[in-house]
């Protein structure tokens, strides 16, 4: 049940991606779906306990999504890749657990990850629209109905 749950969880942000999101969000929610079909391929690819073919799978989309946090100025794959980098951590406790003691801590860890950055995915949804609508209002506040006393920085800065 707890399986069915986190699917239509992940493709209801993977369609969040697409249909709300820029290039990047796309490239990620192909990645994210090439992940969910991979995943089932490399399963089979363990040294003893360790299962290495998807820790290399883990890694190689933590390689993507770093990558597309410094080409691209979004906050949500910044968040995309901690919560990554917290994924590809777990699949080193059975390298370093004696026995099998610690794996299903690093499932529990990994599966409750998953949630984060599915949450994530929506998030990137939200800020790829919030960033459309602030491009097409000219990407200044002086249309706001509330304006704000604070002074906007970015335009003092600008020559």
């Amino acid at each position: 049940m707890i399986t069915i749950a986190i699917i239509v969880v992940t493709l209801a942000g993977v369609l969040a991606l697409l249909r709300f999101g820029a290039w990047e969000e796309r490239l990620v929610a192909v990645m994210v779906l090439a992940l969910l079909i991979l995943v089932r391929v490399v399963e089979p690819i363990q040294i003893g306990a360790w299962r290495a073919g998807v820790a290399g799978l883990e890694v190689l989309f933590l390689i993507a999504i770093l990558w597309l946090t410094y080409v691209r100025d979004r906050w949500w794959l910044t968040a995309l890749a901690g919560f990554q980098l917290i994924s590809v951590l777990t699949h080193i406790v059975p390298l370093l657990a004696d026995g099998r003691h610690f794996v299903w801590t690093a499932v529990t860890i990994r599966l409750e990850v998953w949630l984060l950055i599915c949450i994530t995915f929506f998030v990137g949804a939200w800020e790829a629209w919030a960033a459309r609508r602030f491009a097409r209002e000219g990407g200044f506040h002086a249309q706001d109905k509330h304006r704000s006393g604070l002074v906007d920085l970015d335009a003092i800065q600008r020559p």
